[in-house]
């Protein structure tokens, strides 16, 4: 059994400096990736841009966000997914990606005045 983290830290180092779209989560969940399971994007500030989704992998769930202070992408957690039901595990992913975008909110509306004013 391969160490997760090593993957995650892989997988989030190949995502662009920036929130990606809807086409990118589908391609990542279809990847040939056999550790994925599939993708889903949640719904962010901006229409089709995603700033949080759900990674599916083997026995764990991944809420990936997208950090603008750090301009990058990072887990901001997992859960364990082997005693829950497809509906249980994204009501759950979409409960703590409502809870980042809630608290990120102060950054993500400085990022987009920084990337507005041309700086």
């Amino acid at each position: 059994m391969g160490d997760n983290s090593d993957s995650s830290s892989r997988f989030l180092s190949s995502l662009p400096s920036q929130p990606i779209t809807d086409d990118i989560i589908k391609q990542i969940g279809e990847s040939e990736n056999e550790k994925v399971c599939g993708a889903m994007g949640f719904p962010g500030s901006t229409p089709g841009v995603i700033e949080a989704f759900l990674l599916d992998m083997e026995s764990k769930t991944h809420v990936i966000v997208f950090d603008p202070t750090e301009e990058q992408w990072r887990v901001y957690e997992s859960f364990g997914t082997e005693e829950m039901g497809h509906q249980e595990m994204v009501d759950r992913a979409s409960e703590l990606a409502n809870e980042w975008l809630a608290e990120s909110l102060s950054d993500r509306i400085a990022a987009a005045d920084e990337t507005d004013s041309g700086t």
